[in-house]
């Protein structure tokens, strides 16, 4: 997404000291101990570079030690945590990315509370060019993500609040000086109903600054972002990629810049502008490329995008960069989707970003393990609840594998799904992620939502109507899709029509196995029949399907290592039989935790541990795994090229 619209979605969060919040039993034991006396701890400088390649140019990522200080009371805004001072008493050393409810799954950490982080640096002394007169320099501070709610402050001066974990936002740095400038974040978990997701969610609630922070130099104009949009008419076509680039001017007087860019080996020529004081350039510019080489699934070929913003002597103020792919993807009339005009028949899985140790706060490390562990299982696609972290997103585009992107409006009920402001915000952040992300060529579609309720209301049909036409809208290129609930003897729905991919959340055999509407997994195949005769010219995926193993015994108990297998086995050969399916995506790779007392519909299971994964939690596999892939990789997900 751009700055600017960044800082729309950037909106006044109720911070105020007088907020009351009710702590259950225990929750302070949750939050780490104010050491006894104050820290040792040095201010240091952001290290340049960043984490993730793709994005703006001369980034300095803003790592090393941090502090942290827990505020289960919520006093820490009365009592002036955000001031401007050298005293650490009350503060501990952590890292971040960082969850400060890892490893504490219980209740009060579901629920939530509030912690603050703090960052002592000192600014990176060649950052800007001696040309650039110190007027027209500033200083950007972006977030990657922070879950939930984020009050910023620098050096006791209040830059702003932003709500919603996994989407990027930043603040111009103002009240910066020589010598030691302290960054405060207030961050607040807690979540209510309205909130994306909100509360109760089927995965853990890990509070924190969840991905990495940068700073980054502006000068004169900061080159804001860049749509990077490859269009492949047909498979042996001419590409034409089309870049539409944001260009603001934080300064207050007028400036006059050029923009150029590489596509490849491809030039490209934005032109030249003058920009108002705090006024905004959007240029575009376009390349053909008779030949291009495609990125394909398990196959993917990468063009390096650059833009080079530069001043009206022709210096360099500022750049660009994306690992760019061009593909096609088309939604057939007899309703499959293509992929470079190959059908494709997907195997895939579900992920959680979460870890036993560390939450939600992964590093590069453990993002790189769970794309090669899909990699050895044979997965052509991964499924999450809400966008991905931008380095795993990365990590997809660089392996061939395709993504289903998600924002988390899961299981949102009527009350929300009629309330016209409830919609705004969710179409907006539905907007917001496909701003942020759309340059990636491993996302397959934009999916808004997952498991509505089965009886559509008109808010509901509303808001499909409206998000598919929004996502279309930003992005041609690409389906739009929503996750379903199963459930046998379901009319067809109508409200659905506006989709071009539908995906089903099916659990036959596990949820309702011995007394219940779908516990018969024969009746499989037939229900998937009659989706296929409700929407033939739809594309149709099994956007979830699981059951849990953690335990050995027998074939016919729920919950066994057996039962997993035999249940898989099953399940794999009836979606083999459906020419049609467009793919089937298993729920979930690992075993994660999701809420307090939920166990995934174990009979034995250990709330809140969800065990249908093919690894544990601690990331050791079990038997199904090799099970997974070996049918995986036998499996023929992209038809042959013609």
């Amino acid at each position: 997404m751009t700055r600017s619209q960044m800082a729309r979605r950037t909106r006044r969060w109720l911070a105020s000291s007088g907020l009351a919040l009710t702590v259950l039993a225990g929750a302070s034991a949750l939050a780490a101990p104010a050491p006894a006396s104050a820290q040792s701890y040095q201010a240091t400088p952001p290290t340049q570079g960043a984490l993730a390649s793709d994005g703006p140019a001369d980034r300095y990522l803003l790592g090393g030690t941090w502090l942290y200080r827990p505020d289960v009371g919520n006093v820490g805004l009365g009592d002036g945590w955000w001031r401007d001072t050298a005293s650490t008493t009350g503060w501990n050393p952590v890292s971040v990315p960082n969850s400060y409810n890892a490893g504490q799954l219980t209740k009060a950490s579901m629920n939530g509370w509030v912690g603050w982080y703090r960052r002592d640096f000192t600014l990176p002394a060649s950052a800007f060019s001696h040309s650039v007169p110190q007027a027209d320099r500033r200083w950007i501070i972006q977030f990657e993500s922070v879950n939930y709610a984020a009050t910023v402050w620098i050096n006791g001066h209040r830059l702003g609040e932003h709500q919603v974990a996994y989407l990027p936002f930043q603040f111009v740095l103002s009240h910066l000086h020589a010598g030691v400038n302290r960054l405060v974040v207030r961050v607040d978990d807690r979540h209510t109903a309205g909130d994306f997701p909100g509360g109760g969610a089927g995965w853990w609630n890990f509070g924190g600054i969840l991905d990495a922070v940068y700073l980054r130099p502006v000068q004169r104009a900061d080159l804001d972002s860049v749509v990077i949009r490859p269009e492949l008419p047909c498979p042996r076509c001419a590409a034409t990629i089309f870049e539409q680039a944001t260009v603001r001017n934080l300064t207050s007087h007028v400036q006059k810049v050029a923009l150029t860019g590489r596509y490849g080996a491809h030039r490209l020529n934005f032109g030249r502008a003058t920009i108002p004081a705090g006024a905004t350039w959007t240029p575009t510019a376009t390349v053909r490329i008779s030949h291009p080489k495609l990125w394909g699934l398990f196959s993917p070929h990468l063009y390096k995008a650059t833009d080079t913003l530069s001043d009206r002597s022709g210096r360099r103020l500022g750049g660009y960069a994306w690992q760019s792919g061009i593909r096609e993807i088309h939604l057939t009339k007899s309703g499959r989707l293509d992929l470079n005009g190959r059908a494709l028949s997907l195997r895939g899985f579900s992920i959680h970003e979460q870890t036993a140790t560390t939450g939600s706060a992964l590093d590069l490390a453990q993002m790189q393990q769970l794309i090669s562990w899909a990699q050895q299982l044979g997965a052509g696609i991964i499924r999450e609840h809400y966008p991905e972290d931008p380095e795993m997103e990365e990590m997809a585009d660089k392996a061939g594998i395709l993504l289903w992107s998600e924002v988390p409006a899961w299981r949102t009920g009527n009350a929300q799904l009629n309330s016209s402001v409830w919609r705004k915000q969710a179409v907006g952040m539905l907007r917001d992620s496909i701003e942020a992300n759309q340059n990636h060529p491993a996302i397959l579609l934009w999916s808004i939502g997952n498991e509505f309720p089965l009886s559509v209301t008109g808010g509901q049909a509303s808001y499909i109507r409206q998000a598919v036409a929004e996502a279309h809208r930003l992005d041609p290129t690409r389906p739009v899709g929503l996750a379903t609930m199963s459930w046998p003897n379901i009319a067809c729905e109508s409200a659905y029509k506006p989709l071009d991919v539908i995906g089903f959340n099916e659990y036959f055999g596990w949820f309702d196995s011995g007394d219940g509407s779908n516990d018969d997994r024969d009746q499989l195949s037939p229900y998937l029949d009659a989706l296929r005769a409700c929407y033939p010219h739809k594309a149709l995926v099994v956007s979830e399907w699981g059951f849990g193993g953690d335990r050995t015994g027998p074939v016919e108990d729920r919950g066994t290592y057996a039962y997993q297998v035999d249940e898989m086995r099953f399940a794999l050969g009836v979606f083999a039989t459906k020419p049609w399916l467009t793919g089937a995506i298993y729920f979930p790779m690992q075993d994660f935790a999701a809420k307090p007392g939920f166990d995934g519909g174990d009979p034995l299971g250990k709330p809140p541990i969800v065990d249908k994964g093919v690894l544990d939690r601690f990331g050791n596999p079990k038997p199904s795994f090799a099970v997974m892939q070996s049918i995986y990789r036998s499996t023929q997900q992209i038809a042959p090229a013609r």
